[in-house]
């Protein structure tokens, strides 16, 4: 039924084409034919007719504009899909989209170089199974190889994207399960018992490989004479070794979850033994300038190197700074506040001018016919003198004017940025330069300069972190009070302006109103009779009085809105832990004894008291010996030899007696 309305309604349309084609031309008919075929889904058969049309009547330009319009919105379409099938690896599809949209713009330069390289296109799908492969067989570097050398060439591979996502979270993911099982191994977070006086470093290395199952490698530079005094209850092994090297100077680098290299806190040793990684940092709100001295001088960076044109920061350093560094570009990196200043400006002017009176003539002349001798003016007669007209005018004018001037714009600016409204003309002021020549007339050189005459508006926006602007407000009002015009043709203005500065400090959408720049002028001209123009009362009627009025007055309302506010830091930003002024330090050495983080963390059981078993007594120490001794006791044990599994999990590791060296001494 649907098959047989669409045949219907085809006919019906052919019919009116042939009657357009009678009424109109073959033009008219192969144009009304192809906007038909375009709305069947026939985009080739109907750009071709468009195209017809307009060769059939090259002289209409509306054929051609339609015909140029259509051929760009189809053609653009079919490019699209084309692109679309070509990402998702249906190069046939795409191929045949590609030739389609040749056959309606042959010029195409897109869809050419498109067809150009498909061929690559099937070189790209067999990398990408080969990677997917690889992916597959868990070796991620090959696999995100083969994806990188898809996107090299055509970066818009949405199989290729996948792919290297794909690696990366696969990547990221084995380094999570590598950190968990390293920690999960190391035995530098469990907890030890030191008390040692003056003993040598060496003796108490080995003390503590002996009992946490530690592997300590010393560097030959290591003195043999350091001594260490350390007495520490219940601290995690990595907290009491880095006790026991902050007293001689000591620098310690973890090989593996239970191997250390201890070597001496010197550059030339540092430069040998600390891992420096290579981390850029993509800075696009902060100035890179700043970023980049602020961080040489508060972490001391080795190397650091800015580009401000692509805002990258790159910085060579140790793992532990590079952390650092990322917390403090964090804080700094972020978008400036913006905000939304709506303004009203209207202007109230009001006038009255009136003319009122009789205007008496202003001067009365006698003149000569021609000139005159001595004896010639003695003989002239009253009919022989001239005099000047004379008029009188007679002035009934009142003239009231009122006016009102409202503008409302909005603008948004961003935080210290300045931002200016003018709302007004420019008028040209022309000065002419004379230059006298020698020989012919003078040169005149003319400048025109504009100068801004209206309502000039400025402000500076600053957001503050209560949720308040202040604001620099600056606004002029000018007007032309008169007009000058010199010899050479030169023009000039006299300028009336009324300004007022200020600043505000308000919140967000409160609405502040500034008014008083108020002009009020009263002027009064009188022309009159001497004499009987000061009579009173009646004096008025023997002279004319020209007077004027006017009062203007501004008000501006200002309501700025927040649009974007300065970022809310967490305490973790705010306070950022460094080390000390020689040494940097992600963390401090020592947090919490390690049973009171056990106390607040939801565990079983208790934890036993340090020291020798119950009943036992504690060895009497070697003559000679030096005083000290080391326990080690990762969870709470009902007997000294037990074997017992650390809170958390981790390896099973056997807990030693108590060893004591000496026993101390009371007194």
């Amino acid at each position: 039924m649907k098959t047989e309305n669409m045949q219907r309604r085809a006919e019906a349309s052919l019919v009116a084409l042939a009657c357009a084609a009678f009424l109109g031309g073959c033009a008219s008919y192969e144009h009304a034919k192809g906007t038909l075929q375009l709305k069947m889904d026939k985009p080739v058969e109907g750009i071709e007719s468009l195209e017809n049309a307009t060769r059939l009547s090259p002289t209409d330009p509306g054929y051609k504009v339609d015909y140029l319009l259509k051929r760009e919105t189809t053609v653009q379409d079919v490019l699209a899909l084309a692109e679309k099938l070509r990402a998702n690896g249906k190069l046939a599809e795409a191929q045949a989209a590609y030739e389609k949209a040749l056959t309606m713009d042959r010029g195409n330069a897109r869809a050419r170089a498109a067809l150009a390289a498909l061929p690559q296109d099937g070189r790209f799908a067999k990398l990408l199974g080969e990677g997917e492969a690889f992916l597959a067989q868990g070796k991620l570097e090959l696999a995100l190889d083969r994806a990188g050398q898809v996107l090299e060439e055509h970066p818009q591979n949405r199989r290729a994207t996948k792919l290297k996502e794909a690696v990366l979270d696969a990547h990221a993911n084995l380094e999570n399960d590598r950190a968990k099982a390293v920690a999960n191994r190391s035995v530098l977070e469990k907890p030890v018992t030191l008390q040692f006086n003056d003993a040598p470093i060496r003796t108490v290395f080995e003390a503590l490989s002996r009992s946490v199952g530690l592997n300590i490698l010393l560097d030959r530079d290591v003195k043999p004479t350091a001594r260490v005094t350390i007495f520490v209850k219940d601290i995690a092994v990595a907290d009491a070794i880095d006790f026991i090297l902050l007293q001689n100077q000591l620098e310690r680098r973890q090989i593996n979850s239970n191997t250390l290299m201890v070597y001496p806190s010197s550059d030339a040793k540092k430069a040998e033994y600390e891992d420096l990684t290579i981390r850029s940092f993509q800075v696009t709100n902060a100035d890179i300038k700043y970023l980049s001295t602020m961080l040489k001088s508060m972490l001391k960076l080795r190397e650091v190197a800015a580009d401000e044109r692509t805002g990258i920061l790159v910085i060579r350093d140790t793992p532990e700074r590079l952390h650092l560094a990322a917390k403090l570009i964090a804080v700094h990196d972020v978008a400036d506040p913006e905000i939304m200043l709506e303004v009203e400006i209207l202007e109230v002017t009001s006038s009255r001018r009136s003319n009122l009176g009789f205007l008496p003539p202003s001067s009365f002349s006698v003149t000569t016919p021609g000139a005159l001798t001595l004896g010639a003016l003695k003989q002239l007669r009253t009919n022989d003198l001239l005099a000047s007209p004379l008029s009188a005018t007679l002035n009934f004018k009142l003239e009231d004017t009122d006016a009102k001037l409202l503008a409302s714009p909005r603008i948004r600016a961003r935080n210290r940025e300045k931002a200016k409204i003018m709302i007004g003309d420019r008028v040209p002021t022309i000065t002419n330069t004379v230059t006298p020549l020698t020989t012919g007339s003078s040169v005149v050189t003319g400048n025109v300069t504009y100068q801004d005459v209206g309502l000039k508006l400025e402000f500076e926006p600053q957001v503050y972190a209560n949720n308040e602007i202040g604001i620099k407000v600056s606004l002029e009002v000018s007007n032309i009070a008169a007009e000058f015009t010199d010899a050479q043709g030169g023009r000039s203005y006299q300028i009336g302006t009324r300004n007022a500065n200020t600043n505000l400090r308000l919140k967000d959408g409160e609405t502040q109103i500034l008014g008083g720049l108020i002009t009020d002028q009263d002027r009064n001209t009188a022309s009159k009779i001497p004499g009987l123009g000061h009579l009173p009362v009646v004096g008025r009627i023997f002279g004319n009085n020209d007077g004027s009025d006017t009062r203007s007055e501004i008000v501006l309302a200002i309501t700025p809105r927040i649009v974007r506010n300065l970022p809310a830091h967490t305490p973790e930003a705010r306070n950022i832990f460094s080390g000390t002024l020689n040494v940097l330090r992600e963390k401090p050495i020592l947090t919490e004894p390690i049973t009171l983080i056990r106390s607040v963390a939801p565990a079983t059981g208790t934890v036993a008291p340090i020291g020798p078993a119950a009943g036992t007594t504690p060895a009497p120490a070697a003559p000679g010996a030096v005083s000290g001794g080391v326990l080690f006791n990762p969870l709470p044990t009902p007997s000294p030899s037990a074997t017992q599994v650390p809170e958390g999990g981790g390896a099973l590791l056997p807990v030693p007696p108590p060893m004591y060296v000496r026993p101390p001494v009371s007194r």
